[in-house]
């Protein structure tokens, strides 16, 4: 599957998505990020179908987005956005219901979407007494019980605690084994480590497009568009190492440092 920005503009009354050409493929996970008010949520919201270009197309496969039976899900920052029901079960029931999805599939997809979040006890459970951070995660469970072909995640980390951000990292992993396609948008630049692509948006125009490996041999790249680089890409780079997991090894380098 193959996912085609051609020629995409949109505008609001102070800014502009600029032309934007874009290809993102199956079994891919593309990071974007860029300054404040960049426009990394705009570009999702294109990608996503949630907006609507002024120009150019969106194209899944040479067919229009609005036309394709792809599906996409989408996890936006605040998880109380996305909450409709109070009952947990209940609002994973009214996602499967908007996507269509055979009232038989519904108890394994939503047990199967809370398995994969490590919130299977929550099941009965009431949404408005949880914490942000499992609000988020039950957010997640309801895009991942929809079985998407594209899941797209607007700086959804934001909310979770230390040890789920690692579960996090590890489910987009493994989406990417599955063959989806995953997009994230993200103000944290180390998450780069956990994409095969890194998108840097400014101003509404993309600045570079690159590789993993490429972006990080090129730190100078984000400290000239005024973005912090935080020291474990720096040790990344430095140390030749390609996955961003390894906690204990990093915590020695620092030490070294």
């Amino acid at each position: 599957m193959k996912l085609t920005l051609e020629n995409v503009n949109f505008n609001y009354s102070k800014f502009k998505i600029k032309d934007i050409n874009l290809e993102f493929n199956s079994g891919e996970i593309v990071a974007i990020t860029g300054n404040n008010a960049g426009g990394k949520t705009t570009l999702l919201g294109l990608v996503s179908g949630i907006i609507k270009p002024k120009k150019g197309k969106v194209l899944i496969d040479g067919v229009s987005l609005k036309k394709s039976p792809v599906k996409i899900g989408v996890v936006f920052q605040n998880p109380d956005s996305q909450v409709i029901f109070n009952n947990v079960y209940d609002d994973i029931c009214f996602t499967l219901k908007n996507f269509q999805i055979p009232k038989q599939e519904w108890d394994k997809r939503i047990n199967d979407a809370l398995v994969a979040v490590g919130m299977e006890e929550f099941k009965n459970g009431e949404i408005f007494e949880l914490s942000a951070g499992q609000k988020q995660r039950i957010v997640i469970a309801n895009m991942l019980a929809i079985n998407p072909d594209i899941i797209i995640f607007d700086e959804s980390s934001s909310y979770l605690d230390t040890t789920y951000k690692d579960k996090f990292y590890r489910l987009i992993l493994n989406l990417k084994e599955q063959g989806k396609l995953v997009i994230f948008a993200t103000n944290v630049l180390e998450e780069i480590a956990f994409a095969d692509r890194v998108i840097f948006i400014s101003n509404g125009e993309i600045k570079f497009d690159l590789s993993k490996d490429e972006a990080i041999k090129g730190l100078e790249l984000f400290e000239k568009n005024n973005m912090y680089v935080p020291l474990k890409l720096k040790l990344m780079r430095e140390f030749n190492i390609n996955s961003g997991f390894d906690d204990d090894i990093f915590n020695e380098m620092r030490a070294k440092k």
